[in-house]
């Protein structure tokens, strides 16, 4: 279900693992990416309802990568241990997470910018 698919781009692979099984176990379908090329490639090849990009990535920019987003029409997060470095004029648009970032916390914005995934089977 695109309406509810998430691309993390987060290249520690524990925080990136971690999250994305947070995510999934939420009802999300979740890529990662651990590199902005492979943000790139990804975004090229599906599209998502959100995108949480980490800012400091080995080979460029998570604030690019969320502006390319949402361009494509994605909601956008950019997560960072780094936040008070990230210049105003990069945070646009996009929702600022101070990592680390709390699971309830980070599940409760992407509920609010995407919505939460319809439960199938589920009981009401």
């Amino acid at each position: 279900m695109p309406d509810k698919r998430i691309l993390l781009v987060e290249d520690d692979e524990d925080v990136g693992a971690l999250l994305a099984v947070a995510l999934e176990g939420d009802g999300y379908e979740v890529d990662l990416a651990k590199t902005a090329a492979e943000s790139w490639a990804r975004l090229a090849a599906q599209a998502y309802a959100l995108v949480i990009a980490d800012w400091r990535l080995p080979d460029g920019d998570g604030s690019v990568i969320a502006d390319g987003a949402a361009e494509l029409g994605a909601k956008t997060f950019i997560m960072s241990g780094y936040l008070p470095e990230l210049p105003t004029d990069r945070r646009g648009g996009h929702r600022c997470m101070m990592k680390p970032v709390r699971l309830d916390s980070l599940l409760a914005a992407v509920h609010g910018a995407i919505g939460k995934p319809s439960a199938e089977g589920a009981a009401s």
